[in-house]
């Protein structure tokens, strides 16, 4: 397990988790919350004079308590003191539009037989996203053996028969199966920071440096594509180069949080030379620590 991820005991993090959350829920959001459920959620935004925003909602056969709960159990809820991405994930909702956007995106493009790989699953809510949508066979990998056992066990207390998970490097993948459409979401540029007990990158802030690492990524998933697959990939966005430490909460730190940076410029350059094309973008910058991209990369015919 990686060192960032520190277990003060089953109760201990429980109680960090519970901490964390009632400190971020307002009494005033209560309320509103409480009001909602009792008139309607329609009625009471009609007595507010707002219209009912619209939610994105993952799907799942299981409750967020059930989640949590197993991440607890699998030590993975607390990291530097304070719930995990592990942990927070399911409550995640309508907060990231950019993996919202990827997640319909998927669901209204993609053929229900397509064969999927989700790489750096996690404990597999996009996997099980998925397969709710009515997709064929979603496959989840990742680097840690607790998220594979969390996947794996909701996969089958809730009979998810069309998943399946195993353990990975994404950086060194050993699946030689090929897929229609692949996934690096959420991982890939905290990894290459060191994130996750591997090494970090050595000079990441060399433009040949972060040449070389997109290069070597792409050309490893370019091998397990069909034909017109699709890999959609997240990216540091590399204007955070320029980005103002005054502008980051953490101030002069954030300038050293995710240090490999990407240009679509640069993406364009390393797609053409590993077989890819970029048939669309999309940034955003209201979810995260900097500016993130998402690049749809087809493959190119062999």
């Amino acid at each position: 397990m990686s060192a960032e991820f520190k277990s003060h005991g089953y109760l201990k993090d429980y109680l960090i988790c519970f901490y964390y959350e009632f400190k971020n829920s307002s009494i005033r959001q209560f309320i509103k919350n409480l009001l909602a459920k009792i008139i309607g959620k329609e009625n009471f935004y009609k007595l507010i004079g707002r219209k009912v925003k619209e939610k994105f909602v993952i799907k799942q056969r299981y409750s967020q308590r059930y989640a949590k709960k197993m991440v607890l159990k699998k030590k993975l809820a607390i990291s530097d003191g304070k719930p995990s991405w592990f942990y927070k994930a399911f409550q995640r909702g309508s907060t990231d539009p950019l993996t919202n956007h990827t997640l319909q995106y998927i669901e209204n493009t993609l053929k229900k037989e397509s064969k999927i790989l989700i790489t750096g699953c996690g404990t597999g809510i996009t996997v099980f996203h998925l397969a709710d949508c009515g997709f064929k066979e979603v496959v989840g990998s990742d680097l840690l053996p607790e998220c594979i056992d969390i996947s794996t066990q909701i996969k089958n207390d809730f009979h998810y028969d069309n998943t399946r998970f195993f353990l990975d490097d994404g950086f060194n993948t050993r699946t030689d199966e090929k897929y229609d459409l692949i996934t690096a979401l959420h991982w890939v540029f905290s990894a290459w920071m060191g994130n996750y007990g591997n090494s970090p990158i050595i000079n990441p802030f060399d433009k040949g440096v972060r040449e070389e690492a997109l290069h070597s990524f792409l050309s490893k998933y370019a091998n397990i594509l069909n034909d017109n697959g699709i890999l959609i990939l997240e990216l540091i966005d590399a204007v955070t180069d320029y980005r103002l430490a005054t502008d980051h909460h953490l101030g002069e730190y954030s300038t050293k949080i995710y240090p490999i940076r990407h240009s679509p410029e640069q993406v364009e350059k390393i797609g053409k030379l590993t077989g890819f094309e970029v048939i669309d973008k999309k940034l955003s910058v209201s979810y995260g620590h900097h500016p993130r991209a998402y690049y749809y990369l087809r493959k190119t015919a062999s």
